[in-house]
């Protein structure tokens, strides 16, 4: 359990950890991990091997109400399995900490346009695209790959499979 200076417990970690366990997650280790990694920028979970991303930008205190359950929420809307949430959670635990209408929802529907047939199956395959933001490097990406004439289907399998 995660403490505060006087040795009580953190009530919006332990808050967090509950709603956690009524999603699917049963290892205490890993809901420490995963809320963590979501609420400490400088947790030592974090491993990125470029000295510019040392800390995780969008981690913060999060609420149960205001950031977990919209996040959890719109993954269902998309159709992916409770079984699916908690493993897109567990390999991408940042996904926690953003905004659903400013980064989950234009990410969908970028993937969507630029022709990923599912993207919930493609997010449950790889929950790390989610760490592409449509706009700082997602975009980017497929407008190289169109301007080099990638076919669409190429992009397709590249951005879903590899990048």
């Amino acid at each position: 359990m995660k403490s505060g200076m006087q040795g009580q417990v953190d009530t919006t970690y332990l808050a967090a950890a509950n709603y956690l366990k009524t999603i699917g997650f049963t290892n205490t280790a890993e809901i420490a991990r995963v809320l963590d990694i979501a609420m400490n920028p400088n947790s030592l979970f974090v491993q990125y091997n470029d000295a510019k991303r040392s800390t995780n930008v969008n981690a913060r205190p999060l609420t149960v109400e205001d950031d977990m359950q919209p996040v959890v929420g719109f993954f269902v809307q998309q159709g992916l399995s409770t079984q699916q949430i908690v493993q897109v959670i567990t390999a991408h635990p940042p996904v926690l900490s953003y905004d659903v209408a400013g980064r989950l929802q234009p990410f969908w529907e970028y993937m969507a346009s630029i022709g990923v047939p599912d993207v919930a199956a493609a997010v449950a395959r790889r929950p790390s695209l989610l760490g592409l933001d449509v706009d700082a490097n997602l975009r980017k990406i497929v407008d190289y790959l169109q301007y080099v004439e990638t076919p669409p289907e190429k992009i397709v399998q590249y951005i879903t499979t590899t990048i």
